[in-house]
């Protein structure tokens, strides 16, 4: 049920998919909310903002809002909930199939990755480590260097939609917050915000730890923030990874860069922040280790 009586309507929440628009409007419908879908899908422009703004909008009336919101905050808290989508094997099939149909040198040239006739399969270098995928088989398997060798739902998520949407693009050469990258600013809050609070916790007694865990990943030293790191996650997606120490007045914080040609390679925000999910559970690990080796001097 949508209503268009209300005179005040706000946004609420940038849809990433038709799945959500079902859901959240289940719920609102449910608890008495009204409320408006705005689609980039089904407009006349067929879909073209869809990469930029997300599959669409969600609009109630202001005086809905408050509430409204605490009800999307719960249902997103229970589709990130543990054991939802967490096995590779929950990946879209639609994603293999389309992978299985594409002339491996074009996926090549596109992606900067290397096809193996011999075992039909692409090598995906990934920071200082690599990923072998053989569309045909579905499987994609942990190859050497990688800090955190578990192929889950968000890997597999991830290096698919990087074998298929990448673009053979040179960077742009300017830096952006996720808050920059086209409806970033609706998009990484609340459940989607980068998980890196973790990060600074695991390294809090110990900020050298950094240097020496995105080293193991293959990053090197820039000149940004009280330390900052620039790391190659994918062939065509770099990020920077800036550290600042705490004081009295502001705690100590970490901030990830992207490219701004990012989206020309994962085209959603979901993907977008399925990768910087991956690329933490790796930096963690190598912290892991980095806190060992602190511990043993």
């Amino acid at each position: 049920m949508e209503f268009s009586s209300e005179s005040s309507w706000v946004f609420l929440y940038t849809l990433a998919n038709r799945f959500e628009a079902d859901v959240l409007s289940d719920v609102l419908e449910k608890n008495g909310v009204p409320y408006l879908v705005r689609s980039f899908v089904e407009t006349a422009y067929d879909g073209l903002f869809v990469p930029q703004r997300g599959w669409g909008q969600m609009l109630v009336p202001a005086r809905y809002l408050s509430a409204a919101r605490k009800l999307v905050a719960s249902v997103l808290e229970s589709l990130s909930a543990p054991k939802l989508y967490e096995s590779i094997e929950e990946l879209d099939p639609s994603l293999w199939d389309q992978l299985a149909r594409r002339d491996p040198q074009d996926v090549c040239r596109r992606a900067a990755v290397t096809w193996h006739a011999s075992h039909q399969s692409y090598r995906i270098p990934f920071l200082a480590g690599a990923y072998t995928c053989a569309p045909a088989q579905k499987v994609i398997l942990p190859q050497e260097g990688l800090a955190r060798p578990t192929v889950d739902f968000q890997t597999g998520l991830v290096l698919l939609h990087y074998l298929l949407e990448a673009q053979d693009l040179p960077l742009s050469g300017r830096w952006i917050s996720e808050k920059e990258i086209p409806s970033g600013h609706q998009f990484f809050t609340g459940p989607h915000a980068l998980p890196l609070d973790a990060v600074v916790r695991r390294m809090a007694d110990a900020p050298p730890r950094l240097a020496e865990a995105c080293a193991a990943l293959g990053g090197v030293p820039v000149a940004f923030g009280d330390m900052g790191f620039a790391l190659v996650v994918l062939p065509r997606i770099p990020v920077q990874c800036i550290y600042w120490h705490g004081d009295d007045e502001f705690r100590a914080s970490l901030a990830l860069r992207f490219d701004a040609s990012i989206t020309k390679h994962l085209h959603a925000l979901d993907t977008i922040w399925a990768m910087v999910n991956v690329f933490v559970r790796h930096l963690m690990a190598a912290l892991k280790t980095s806190s060992r080796n602190f511990e043993g001097t």
